[in-house]
């Protein structure tokens, strides 16, 4: 897992070989938490991900300042919780508690790749 805050992720996003060689080790990370950083970094992080790694990603937000980061993703996931329900209006899905999380990823992953699996 690999966290950065929006004061490291300012210098990262200003200069173009750190950036370049900070999303390869991001890429390699099983999850980015980004905190304490404005709704244009998250979706820039997102953007940047998406486009380092050449694969499909998921962003998990609970408030309004996710917004941007969850339309930016290819699946975007909103908490409905204290800060309103702005997250979970602009997500594909939409959960009451992070703890379904595993739930939606165990039981819909399974029924999808069987779906693909009968389709081939």
């Amino acid at each position: 897992m690999l966290m950065v805050d929006g004061t490291a992720l300012a210098v990262i996003l200003n200069e173009e070989d750190l950036k370049k060689r900070f999303f390869n080790v991001a890429c390699d990370a099983k999850s980015v938490c980004i905190c304490r950083c404005s709704p244009t970094q998250k979706a820039l992080v997102a953007k940047y991900i998406k486009f380092y790694s050449k694969k499909n990603i998921g962003c998990v937000g609970d408030g309004g300042n996710d917004v941007a980061m969850i339309q930016e993703a290819d699946v975007g996931l909103g908490i409905v919780g204290k800060e309103g329900m702005q997250a979970s209006l602009a997500a594909d899905f939409s959960l009451m508690q992070f703890s379904h999380l595993k739930d939606l990823v165990l039981w819909h992953g399974r029924m999808s790749y069987q779906r693909s699996a009968k389709l081939s």
